[in-house]
């Protein structure tokens, strides 16, 4: 009895294998390329993770239902793409885990041609489930304690290439063709995982630019040994990147109507109802498939490969240009420390002068004004306290912007600042010393360009 249960099911999966092609079955694969293709592993300039939920023929007990979790981004400046999947297939007394690995590489053939290649791998987890079978005998043991349980290896490779807007994909899922024997004997009774060949072409139509609308036409063709060929054909349309809707056709089974929006700059959700042209159609119930997707990392605004690494070709050159700026400036620093390490040695000078009665001003001490002001009316440009003892003062103005324009056509040369007497002027000084003497001999050799400049003894 166990015996003639297990090769009765194997028959059973053997004709679905021809009519379901085993693969899991998705309708929104154009969100997410990499569900039948690894070669479109993180193609994408962001990560994106997508959670699916698909029931197909839901008023029909054992119907299939099938759940999956993707997860692909890119690494190595977008060379290299990584991902993961996991999917959970249930049909009646068939459940199937699957988990894979992908990886993809990019080649750059020219300027906005690029072709990639991809490989997943993984294992399956295929079980016979009797105690979900519809018995009429419901006391019979066999049904409830013979699970069959079969773990195999499997891999898929796929080829992508993509020019700007277009899309170009072919997948040979299932490439080891495996066989599955749960019997674990001698017998011709058994499943095989049959490789597929899966087509894709995806373009992108941009209908209004200032209305930011745009077309996607969409069309994947499968086909494996002893099954018709399935052919889907996907439009549709985008307004802003937030809101999308359109229909599918797959032929002669069943037309979809889907929508999907993008609910912040990271999360987006997606919805498909697909209605069965056959008479199954009458009883099935239809198809539901539910989609959530996050992107994080990387670019979440949506810029393209090419638009990125324009980007970063910019960052870099911005990058040696501020080195160029940092160096330049560090020895205008330098040149500034060395003229106001040569300053400070003449005010030493001239402090050793005037200490010593040596100090010879050429009788022009009388051409340089001296005016004696309250050092309390007086405050720096901050608003705080300015020291006694004597300025040199170039020009003064009643406008403070004025000021610092001055401020800035001499701070080049000079130790530049402004004191501000309160209520009054605002006053642009090149030079700050304690000796009187000083303060006039370097107001005196500043009249070639400030013939009206004076000093201020703040006391």
């Amino acid at each position: 009895m166990k015996k003639f249960l297990i090769i009765l099911s194997l028959a059973i999966l053997s004709t679905l294998d021809l009519k379901a092609q085993q693969l899991p079955l998705f309708s929104q694969y154009y969100y997410n390329r990499f569900l039948y293709n690894p070669a479109f592993t993180g193609t994408q300039s962001q990560s994106n993770a997508f959670l699916i939920h698909r029931s197909q023929w839901k008023d029909i007990p054992g119907s299939p239902v099938t759940y999956a979790l993707t997860v692909d981004g890119p690494v190595s400046k977008n060379k290299i793409g990584l991902g993961l999947s996991l999917f959970n297939d249930q049909m009646g007394i068939f459940n199937r885990n699957g988990l894979y690995s992908s990886y993809s590489y990019r080649f750059t053939l020219a300027d906005d041609h690029d072709l990639t290649l991809g490989l997943s791998a993984g294992v399956i987890d295929n079980k016979i489930d009797f105690s979900n079978s519809n018995a009429h005998d419901v006391n019979d043991p066999l049904l409830y304690n013979q699970t069959q349980r079969k773990v195999t290896v499997d891999a898929n490779f796929g080829v992508a290439y993509m020019w700007k807007d277009l899309h170009v994909g072919i997948s040979v899922p299932q490439i080891l063709g495996n066989k599955i024997n749960y019997l674990e004997t001698n017998t011709n009774v058994y499943t095989t995982l049959k490789r597929h060949l899966i087509t894709s072409v995806y373009y992108k139509v941009t209908l209004s630019e200032s209305a930011e609308v745009d077309f996607l036409p969409s069309v994947m063709l499968r086909y494996v040994k002893g099954a018709p060929v399935q052919l889907d054909i996907n439009a549709n349309f985008a307004w802003k990147d937030m809101v999308r809707a359109g229909f599918s056709y797959r032929l002669g089974y069943a037309v979809g109507f889907n929508i999907g929006t993008k609910l912040n700059d990271n999360l987006i959700a997606g919805y498909t109802y697909e209605y069965v042209l056959s008479t199954l159609g009458n009883y099935s119930g239809g198809g539901h498939e539910i989609m959530l997707g996050f992107t994080f990392g990387g670019n979440s605004g949506g810029l393209s490969t090419e638009e990125l690494d324009l980007l970063n070709e910019r960052i870099e050159s911005a990058e040696t240009t501020n080195d160029s700026l940092a160096n330049e400036l560090n020895r205008k620093d330098q040149e500034h420390d060395a003229e106001l390490e040569r300053l400070n040695e003449e005010i030493e000078i001239l402090k050793l002068e005037t200490e010593t009665g040596m100090i010879d001003l050429n009788g022009d001490q009388d051409n340089t004004e001296v005016r004696v002001e309250n050092v309390a009316d007086f405050q720096d440009e901050n608003g705080k306290p300015v020291e006694p003892g004597f300025y040199v003062i170039m020009g003064a103005f009643k406008n403070k912007e004025n000021a610092l324009n001055v401020k800035t056509q001499f701070s080049s040369k000079y130790p530049t600042t402004i004191i501000y007497k309160m209520g009054d002027l605002y006053y642009v000084n090149v030079f700050y010393t304690l000796n009187e003497a000083a303060a006039i001999k370097f107001a005196e050799e500043r009249r070639t360009e400030q013939p009206d400049v004076w000093v201020f003894q703040l006391k």
